[in-house]
């Protein structure tokens, strides 16, 4: 095992990695760290080929705190090592059931090469139960084996979405297990994000009578939110008086902007039956609930969703539910974003801090290959 020292000053993360200041995350710096260690029985080196960067990412920066997300790679004191989705191959194995030359998706640090602890391996993956990661949800511990000939595009759309289409899925089935909330209406903020427009599309796909979905979002994305399809309505945020007040109303609110969920809280007064707080997209703007109207903002707690439909569908029943509405949205997807793939950590560095400032349109898609 990685002893608590080596844990303290990040060595899980070997070569190259990004290190951003846990108490400004708009400043961020690459350090070299450290060649890799030899390996102790039941580790496994993995090499980062593949991840996705997007603004959710940034939501996981300011939320490292709050939510933990800083536990999972570990860096020197003060600094955090941002998670990224994607994809990555074995170097070297000396745990049962993981061979070199392995590919596997999951959740990886913005840097070169991630040490982890093999645990409870069977044939679609295994998990890291390292002692820094105890406490922490399941979903970002678990590694899935991938097909080691899949299309780079094919992987480049899955890094891309496919995390925050199962986030976007899971808060789809919260409001149709709650019948919306009694809701005519469901606004979704930041409605470019990658997590909004999962969520737009599986509330799309109801059959029969469902509440409109009107999408909130910046003036420059409008356009293309509306060109998706998904939303019955589009507007720029300072629109928000163009919705009618007087319908029952459920708010999905993926920016964490507190002015504006105070706004939506403030117009639809006692016809807002739900306010769910999902992301930070506008971190620099999140207020938390200080002085909010009712009802509360509740918190969106994805695993607590995820064990719900396993019960409801079982659990080979849930996940091929999943991996069948994932195939679907993907074919969607794959159209509506223009990649740009970033060739090493010093574009990717420059990447991030776009990121951070908001400088990044909802249909850019960024892919960095350390």
């Amino acid at each position: 095992m990685t002893t608590a020292s080596e844990i303290e000053t990040g060595r899980r993360v070997f070569g190259r990695r990004l290190a951003i200041a846990r108490d400004d995350i708009k400043a961020a710096r690459l350090d070299d760290g450290a060649a890799a260690p030899d390996l102790a029985p039941g580790q496994a080196l993995f090499h980062v080929d593949r991840i996705a960067l997007t603004a959710n990412n940034v939501t996981y920066a300011a939320a490292g705190e709050m939510m933990g997300y800083w536990r999972f790679f570990p860096m020197p004191a003060g600094e955090g090592g941002l998670p990224v989705w994607g994809y990555a191959t074995c170097e070297a194995s000396t745990a049962d059931g993981v061979k070199a030359g392995e590919r596997v998706y999951g959740y990886w640090p913005l840097g070169e090469r991630l040490l982890i602890e093999v645990g409870d391996v069977d044939a679609r993956g295994f998990s890291d139960p390292s002692d820094h990661r105890q406490g922490l949800s399941p979903i970002y511990n678990r590694y899935e084996r991938a097909p080691g000939d899949a299309e780079a595009e094919t992987e480049m759309v899955a890094a891309l979405f496919r995390p925050l289409f199962t986030t976007g899925w899971l808060i789809a089935k919260q409001l149709e297990g709650a019948s919306d909330y009694g809701a005519a209406q469901i606004l979704i903020s930041s409605a470019s994000s990658k997590t909004s427009i999962a969520a737009a599309w599986s509330l799309a796909q109801r059959e029969g009578e469902r509440p409109d979905i009107i999408g909130l979002t910046s003036p420059a994305n409008v356009d293309f939110c509306q060109g998706l399809g998904i939303y019955d309505r589009v507007l720029a945020y300072d629109a928000l008086a163009d919705i009618a007040a007087d319908r029952p109303t459920t708010y999905v609110d993926m920016s964490g902007n507190g002015a504006l969920r105070h706004a939506v809280h403030t117009r639809f007064g006692s016809r807002l039956g739900y306010s769910m707080a999902v992301g930070m997209t506008h971190w620099t703007e999140s207020q938390g609930n200080k002085d909010l109207p009712p009802p509360e903002a509740k918190l969106f707690f994805a695993p607590a969703v995820m064990e719900q439909e396993q019960n409801r569908l079982g659990r080979d029943g849930y996940h091929q539910a999943l991996a069948a509405d994932w195939r679907a949205f993907a074919d969607f997807i794959r159209p509506q974003v223009d990649i740009d793939v970033i060739d090493g950590l010093d574009d990717a560095h420059t990447a991030y801090e776009r990121l951070a400032r908001g400088d990044v349109t909802g249909q850019t898609a960024l892919i960095v290959e350390p």
